[in-house]
């Protein structure tokens, strides 16, 4: 019996119709993409039978485009509250977005049909990142075993991730970083580059180009939060004379999308994937 087969006569006590954290997706469909797609889970706990799920969500609301949910599996044998089983459920989504939108002094609302459609665009090129360039590019990145696209009015979209909270951080402007992660972080970007530079562009010419200008949508919305970030950070006195330097850059469309789409071509430089 194969380990796929030993699986399917598992009896779990939880129940698999149950929506996770409200949304479509239910934990039988989490069950199934973690015992079809997860070698670790299945090496691990592919025999075990589900007591329970729990999901939460790690963002805590600061997520631009997407929730993240933590997912904790409890198993019916399980010795201890560490005896379980974490991985992530990334869905994108308006909420945090319109959040922002409704308390910022913003006099334009910015969840128009326009800006949903960018949304979506954006959770197609994060899929296509991580099945596609992800395995071209060999750098670090977690494990996605399972994409969903999203559709507006009709599906949601998902990406079921490795979870990495043990294993990756997060570096902050205020932490040090030693010389060894400063090699690795070398190692790592040059075998990148030297991957990017000799791939065949046939493989990625013409194919990645609709984010391009992904955030024109949003330029008025950044420039009005500049006042309120200069008032809350702290810092105003270094902040405020670079911000003042550049605004009229910032503000301008125009100098975005030349600077994304035209400016290499002006420049006589080879397109690369970046």
């Amino acid at each position: 019996m194969t380990l796929v087969e030993a699986v399917k006569i598992i009896e779990d006590v939880v129940d698999h119709s149950k929506p996770i954290n409200g949304h479509s997706f239910t934990i039988g469909w989490l069950l199934n993409s973690l015992r079809e797609n997860d070698s670790r889970y299945q090496k691990l706990h592919g025999h075990r039978s589900v007591k329970d799920i729990t999901a939460y969500d790690v963002s805590g609301g600061k997520g631009f485009v997407s929730i993240v949910l933590r997912c904790t599996i409890k198993f019916v044998d399980s010795i201890n509250e560490d005896d379980c089983y974490t991985t992530i459920l990334k869905i994108p989504g308006f909420e945090s977005f319109e959040e922002a939108n409704e308390k910022s002094d913003f006099d334009k609302d910015l969840t128009n049909d326009a800006t949903r459609t960018k949304f979506v665009q954006m959770h197609k090129f994060e899929c296509d990142f991580y099945s596609q360039l992800a395995p071209i590019i060999e750098a670090p990145a977690p494990k996605v075993y399972k994409i969903v696209d999203w559709i507006l009015e009709k599906k949601e979209g998902c990406l079921h991730m490795e979870d990495l909270t043990l294993r990756g951080k997060t570096l902050s402007f205020f932490d040090n970083i030693s010389l060894t992660q400063v090699k690795s972080f070398i190692r790592h970007l040059a075998r990148m580059h030297k991957n990017i530079l000799s791939l065949d562009e046939k493989i990625w010419k013409g194919k990645f180009l609709k984010n391009q200008d992904g955030f024109v949508e949003f330029i008025e919305f950044m420039t009005q939060s500049y006042e309120p970030f200069l008032k809350s950070c702290k810092r105003e006195n270094e902040f405020r004379p670079l911000l003042e330097k550049y605004y009229k850059f910032s503000e301008s469309k125009d100098y975005y999308l030349y600077v994304n789409k035209q400016s290499h071509n002006d420049l006589g430089i080879t397109p690369v994937l970046v």
